[in-house]
């Protein structure tokens, strides 16, 4: 079976699992990582992305890890729901910045300067951090611009993730 199938069953099944389990308002990150996929994979650019595969299998897993901290099928204690949820948001910071990278690179937006790209993903990542935070309050029909403790752990995880993705792309790029 083609792996594009495979992805697009366990999107399905993820989809499915969401919305048995009742946390209706992960659908809409679900939808907009879908979308995201099949417009990616149906991008002559993308599908030029040497690592385009692995990066699909990457979205997936993330998309998979949050449906599992979140169904909460194990019933964690506090401390490890706190954990999970803090892991949640450093692979959130991978994904996105990477996310938005693939589609600078799509969208021909790279610039020559390398530094001037790590800058533009990391604060764009930041402000969708953010918004992200105000959408759940929204969602969850909470004080929109109000930031809880967990908001402001969130966010600082948020920022804590890009960093070190910015790190990581420094390291890579002496590195080579």
């Amino acid at each position: 079976m083609n792996p594009l199938n495979i992805q697009r069953l366990l999107f399905l099944f993820l989809f499915v699992v969401t919305i048995v389990s009742g946390i209706s308002f992960l659908l809409i990150y679900e939808v907009l990582f879908y979308l995201s996929f099949e417009y990616l994979n149906s991008n002559s650019n993308y599908l030029k992305i040497k690592s385009h595969k692995f990066y699909n299998w990457l979205f997936l897993s993330f998309l998979g890890f949050i449906v599992f901290v979140r169904i909460d099928i194990f019933n964690f204690s506090k401390t490890i729901d706190y954990h999970l949820n803090s892991l949640e948001h450093l692979f959130f910071a991978f994904v996105i910045c990477l996310t938005l990278y693939v589609y600078m690179q799509i969208f021909n937006l790279i610039s020559s300067k390398f530094y001037l790209n790590l800058l533009v993903v990391f604060v764009a990542f930041n402000g969708i951090g953010f918004l992200n935070e105000y959408f759940q309050n929204f969602y969850q029909q909470k004080p929109i611009f109000y930031l809880e403790e967990t908001n402001i752990k969130d966010i600082i995880i948020n920022v804590i993730g890009s960093s070190l993705v910015v790190i990581l792309s420094l390291f890579y790029k002496f590195k080579n």
